[in-house]
Formats: C-alpha cells, structure tokens, sequence
C-alpha cells in the first residue's frame, strides 16, 4: 500500500494481518512471537503513515475500523501469495515440484530414460518433465542454449558452452535374426558382411561416422550400407522384420529385447561412449541432481564407468 510517497512494508502487513486473526494485539505478539510494545509500535507508526486508524476499542475489544475491514481482502491476498510462494519453494527444495528438460538421441532415450523418468515421477509427482528426442547435434545444441537442463548423447562434445560428464560405455554389435547362417558365428567381420543387406545409421550420425571411420584407419572396407535407420531401435526392428542385418549400438540389447534376434560382437572392435551435458556455467537444479543419480543408479551394470571415470569439461 502506497500513497503521497508513503509505503507500508510487509512487516507492518504482517502485523496488521496477525491482529485481525487474532483479535487483540496480545495474541497478535504472541502469533509472531514478539513482545506486545513491539506490535503496538508497529500498529502506531502504520496508522500514522496511513493517516487513518486501522482498530478502535469498543467495549474493551480491539474492533477494525470500516476503512481496515476494505483493506482486508488485498492484504490477505498478499499473504495468500506468500503462502504459495513457500510451498513452492519447499517443492523445489525437496524436488516434488519444478520442471527438467532432457535432450537425447532417439537410441539413449528408449535405453535409458523410461525407468529414471518414472521414478522421478514417483519422487515428485508435480514435476513436469520434458523428452526431446533429437539427433545428437541438435541434443548438444539445445544444452548449449540453455534449452535443456541436461542432455544423454554419445561423446566426446567438443563445445566449450557446456561441461560433459563420462555416463557409459557401449560398443557396435551386429544384429541378426536368431535364423541367419551368420548367427551361430561368435563374431561378425567386415569380410562376412561384404554380401549382406546392411542396416545402420547414415554417415552423417555420429554412430555412422565411427563406423566409417574406425574402419578406415584398420585399413578395412566399411560394410556398405543399403538401409540407412534413424536409430539403433529402429534398425534391430527392421532386422527383426527380416530386412538385414544391423550394426548398432549395444545399448539397444537393453532397450529392444528383441524376440528372434541375436547381438553378436562385431570385428573391429569400436568402443563408443555416452556422456551426460550440462550448460556451463549454470547452477544444476535439484530436480537434474535427481535425475543424474537416478540413471547412474539405472544403468545396467555392464555399461557403467569404471571406478574413477570422472568428468570432462
């Protein structure tokens, strides 16, 4: 409330409020735990401010005044907020409320994200959480933007706008129909795929592009590939439909749990890793927090970091 210059503060609300409910200034200094001389002084200095009384005392009782009781409905909207502003922040304190946007490739977030997404659904109901499935530029993108709280991508991220932390580790396998003449081989080399209709992901995507490039410096011809998939889920469903056979992440084994399918260790060997992004230079909320130990403590134990994996920044 303010007029000609004179403000009254949120004490002098406050103290106006605790009278009204209570009835008398005893039992508003008692409410805020402050001695009566100190409620009466904050009444005295409020009504000469205002330049009008707030109570009057009729039959020994403290009474509002007609212009105190008008005042009344703004005053205790004023403490209706406060009161939701409280609750909020002890929502967010305790992380039942607030919201996280996850940025992910189209593989890691069927891998990954389900069973962590519910579990923090279960932590805090009232939270709202956001899946963007994008291909790992755009999910590195939308972190570096500040458009994500946190992003599961395969790594290493060269981009100094966000830090990255070692998540997991994967590798490629080949992906067969439990029917193949090549599913009873312990490995899958580039020679036994030179005749095979090959699924993967396209030179442009990272997983293609290591592909390519792990066989070129083992002086290997990479498997040409005759279907190019968005995803490593994509591609086993495809192998599952009977379309080839596929070189993707192992991860999907996880994910999948494709009936009439078999996941075979594929020669050279390439080793691939999924880090968890983060903006720089951002405070993580506590709902990211959550989140971050959830998938650590998620993660299929096959995959997780050795003991003293840290971050790189």
């Amino acid at each position: 409330m303010s007029e000609g210059g004179t403000t009254v503060n949120l004490r002098q609300l406050e103290v106006f409020h605790a009278i009204i409910r209570a009835g008398s200034v005893t039992g508003a200094a008692r409410d805020l735990n402050v001695t009566q001389p100190a409620i009466s002084a904050v009444l005295k200095h409020t009504e000469q401010q205002l330049n009008m009384k707030l109570f009057e005392r009729v039959s020994g009782r403290l009474q509002p005044t007609p212009e105190a009781i008008i005042l009344l409905p703004d005053v205790e909207n004023v403490f209706a907020r406060i009161d939701t502003i409280r609750r909020l922040a002890h929502s967010l304190r305790d992380g039942r409320a607030g919201q996280i946007v996850i940025a992910t490739s189209p593989t890691l977030v069927n891998a990954f994200l389900p069973q962590a997404v519910a579990s923090l659904r279960k932590q805090g109901p009232d939270m709202k959480i956001y899946v963007r499935s994008l291909p790992t530029p755009l999910a590195i993108d939308r972190v570096s933007r500040r458009e994500a709280d946190i992003g599961i991508v395969y790594g290493p991220v060269e981009e100094p706008s966000v830090t990255s932390e070692r998540f997991v580790c994967s590798e490629i396998v080949c992906a067969l129909r439990e029917d193949h003449p090549l599913a009873t081989e312990p490995k899958i080399d580039t020679v036994m795929l030179a005749n095979e209709p090959v699924i993967s992901m396209g030179a442009s995507t990272f997983l293609g592009h290591t592909i390519i490039e792990t066989c070129r410096r083992e002086s290997l011809e990479a498997p040409r590939v005759g279907v190019e998939a968005s995803s490593s889920l994509a591609a086993c469903m495809m192998v599952q439909a009977g379309a080839g056979v596929a070189l993707i992440d192992r991860i999907t084994e996880v994910a999948q749990h494709s009936d009439g399918v078999v996941f075979r260790p594929f020669v050279p060997r390439i080793v691939i890793e999924v880090v968890l992004l983060f903006p720089r230079d951002r405070p993580r909320s506590r709902a990211t927090r959550r989140l971050v130990a959830l998938l650590k403590e998620l993660a299929p134990v096959g995959f997780r970091m050795q003991d003293g994996a840290g971050r790189s920044e």
